[in-house]
């Protein structure tokens, strides 16, 4: 009798899905697929064209989980759940593959990204997307701030285009709303589409490899010469120097510029780049029922 068993993950972000594929609680399988849901965001609707660039993508990923009888959970974040017609794209993904969207309010993308990246551990961790980011600080096993702000990088890409201090100023209005930390944090971790492109150029290697990417550590003067750096180049430019995706080279100025003034705005030295994030606190929540204390 074979008792293998596959559970699929697919996280429905900002900028792009994911896929993870477990058998017998090993990973077997990780894909990614840029689709940047939350581009060209009219009057808080869905652009159609991203939707049905979502859609495409998704059919790949659900097709690689029914090949091998995958049990799928499919979670969704603030480009969804932010957004007018964000449960029409729910409901005709529904009646596309027969199967729900958990869209997961903010405070629960929080602690899936902090879950993900610390396990249950204590620590800081900022999570960059494409149309938010989250700032989760656990402490004692408990989960003691947790803060949001609408700005990811293809949002902020989309508002400001390249214009250093008009992001800078944007990003600063809705930190100025936010409560300060109540404890401060040395070094802080940062997950998201940013953080592991940001690792991959900081570590110098020629081709990705999230077993070398993860636990790469940056100074903040390292972070705003990155930033700077995205700033003074074009995508082109980018692209080439840095060996990053055509979607992703318009955006990662964007994204810098965000996890900079985070790691700023809470006084930290440094950030360490981790691989795992929300896809990974989602498995642990919703798979093994592993919580920060409430």
């Amino acid at each position: 009798m074979n008792n293998d068993k596959y559970v699929a993950i697919i996280d429905i972000g900002s900028n792009s899905i994911r896929l993870r594929l477990s058998l017998n609680e090993e990973v077997v399988q990780r894909k990614n697929i840029t689709t940047q849901l939350s581009r060209d965001i009219v009057n808080g609707f869905l652009n159609e064209q991203s939707v049905q660039r979502t859609l495409v993508g998704l059919c790949e990923l659900i097709t690689d989980c029914i090949a091998v009888n995958a049990q799928i959970y499919i979670f969704a974040t603030a480009a969804v759940r932010n957004a007018k017609n964000g449960n029409e794209f729910c409901e005709l993904f529904k009646k596309v593959f027969c199967l729900p969207i958990d869209v997961l309010p903010g405070e629960d993308e929080a602690e899936m990204g902090i879950l993900g990246a610390l396990a249950g551990d204590d620590g800081c961790v900022i999570d960059v997307g494409g149309a938010s980011s989250e700032l989760v600080i656990a402490h004692n096993k408990k989960i003691i701030y947790a803060q949001s702000i609408p700005l990811g990088a293809v949002v902020l890409t989309d508002l400001c285009a390249k214009d250093y201090e008009k992001g800078r100023a944007l990003i600063g209005e809705y930190l100025k709303k936010l409560p300060a930390p109540p404890v401060r944090s040395d070094c802080v971790y940062a997950i998201g589409g940013t953080a592991s492109n940001m690792a991959f150029i900081h570590s110098g290697i020629k081709t990705f490899n999230r077993d070398l990417t993860n636990g790469i550590k940056a100074s903040n003067e390292q972070i705003v010469h990155m930033t700077d750096n995205f700033y003074s180049l074009s995508p082109a430019e980018i692209r080439k120097k840095y060996n990053l995706k055509q979607l992703r080279s318009h955006i990662i100025h964007s994204g810098a510029l965000l996890i900079s003034e985070l790691l700023a705005f809470i006084g930290a030295n440094e950030v360490c780049f981790t691989e795992n994030d929300n896809i990974e606190g989602y498995y642990l929540a919703r798979v093994l029922g592993k919580r920060y204390e409430k």
